[in-house]
């Protein structure tokens, strides 16, 4: 619940805090280069310690602590701080995510994922609410409240959850095979993995694929300030935006069970078809026109969603069993290594000319349309 809003806000809240376009971009940049660091080493913790305890123990170090020390923030260097410890959250990526699928049949992990996102997405019905707060007390008082409310509430939603989760069968194999390695043959272990990602048949695509899709979503970042900087939006109507995701996710989420027998990759199609018509809309919003805001981010979040349920199903279905902790975690790596640049690239376009960093945005969905059509014909062709 917490995440969904302050994600949303976090923008609005450092630019109000005084940081300028161009920080709040190389935040963004700084936080996927430490995020790197932190997915070298996310497979051999993972197989270590295991997908359950992983999970808790990272969720505590990588929202936690630094949902309270964003809320007492005031310079550039204590949201660096905060970026540094929220970047250790790859490694619950790969944890979390591994702890959910992995004993999953495949037919059912678009569904799975489907569910996830929706949930994500169904907390965006609290923003109006915040927006409220927002409007009456301003950006800065209300999100310090929120930040500090958030550090509470999901550290007992974490501890909750790991009372009652089980580790998986692939988990507890994994602990074993790698309770007796040094943690460096675990690490030597995954980094022959990324060097072996070239022998896995169809992965290189799916690789591209998500890579372009994390820049994309990385540049993404200033979309709340284009929308209330730019085309002058207000706090309330900047807080529907999220409402209009989440009803979104639950229409979505109906048409992933009815397309349960379509291959994800012709789906993947059809979500950036949604993309790039939805980044499109977004250039043609006029200044202060409600309806055509919430028709251009609603068409966005229809992208969003299908793509990211169908994106994991597309990868997880190109892993093998054994090694998959390992081999998820190399996707990742390469991913943030070819993404940090994007949200510094971002700050430094918008900085100088906000419309055309979403001219170079939607270009980007037109190359990812292109990607998710050769997919589609390489899975036929399959």
């Amino acid at each position: 619940m917490f995440g969904t809003v302050i994600a949303y806000y976090a923008p609005l809240y450092m630019r109000g805090v005084g940081l300028s376009s161009a920080q709040v971009g190389w935040l963004g940049s700084l936080t996927l280069a430490f995020a790197l660091v932190f997915q070298a080493v996310a497979a051999p913790i993972t197989n270590r310690v295991g997908r359950k305890r992983t999970t808790l123990i990272g969720d505590l170090v990588s929202w936690t602590i630094p949902m309270f020390v964003w809320a007492f923030s005031r310079s550039f260097e204590s949201f660096l701080v905060a970026a540094v410890l929220s970047a250790s959250g790859r490694i619950v990526m790969v944890s979390w995510s591994l702890l959910v699928i992995e004993d999953v049949e495949s037919s059912k992990r678009a569904k799975v994922f489907g569910i996830l996102n929706m949930i994500v997405a169904g907390c965006g019905l609290l923003t109006p609410l915040v927006g409220y707060f927002i409007t009456q007390y301003g950006v800065v008082p209300v999100l310090r409240i929120f930040y500090a409310l958030g550090g509470v509430g999901m550290t007992v939603m974490f501890i909750w959850r790991n009372a009652i989760t089980q580790e998986t069968v692939s988990g507890q194999a994994a602990m074993t095979e790698h309770g007796d390695m040094h943690p460096w043959q675990s690490l030597r272990y995954t980094v022959q993995q990324v060097a072996g990602l070239h022998r896995h048949p169809g992965l290189s695509g799916v690789m591209v694929f998500y890579v372009l899709t994390i820049f994309i979503e990385q540049m993404s970042l200033f979309q709340i300030l284009f929308l209330g900087e730019t085309l002058r939006f207000g706090a309330g109507a900047l807080s529907l935006v999220p409402v209009a995701g989440a009803v979104v996710a639950v229409v979505m989420y109906r048409l992933v069970r009815r397309l349960s027998a379509t291959p994800a990759e012709r789906t993947l199609v059809l979500a950036r078809l949604l993309g790039l018509g939805g980044a499109v809309l977004l250039l043609l919003i006029p200044a202060g026109n409600l309806w055509v805001l919430l028709l251009a981010v609603s068409v966005l979040a229809a992208a969003t969603f299908l793509t990211q349920t169908y994106r994991d199903a597309v990868l997880f279905s190109r892993l093998p069993k054994t090694g998959g902790a390992d081999l998820y975690s190399a996707v990742q790596t390469l991913c943030l290594l070819c993404s940090i640049p994007a949200a510094g690239l971002a700050g430094l376009i918008f900085s100088a000319q906000p419309r055309l960093l979403f001219i170079v945005i939607a270009g980007l969905n037109l190359a990812l349309l292109l990607l998710a059509v050769l997919l589609a014909r390489s899975q036929k062709a399959a």
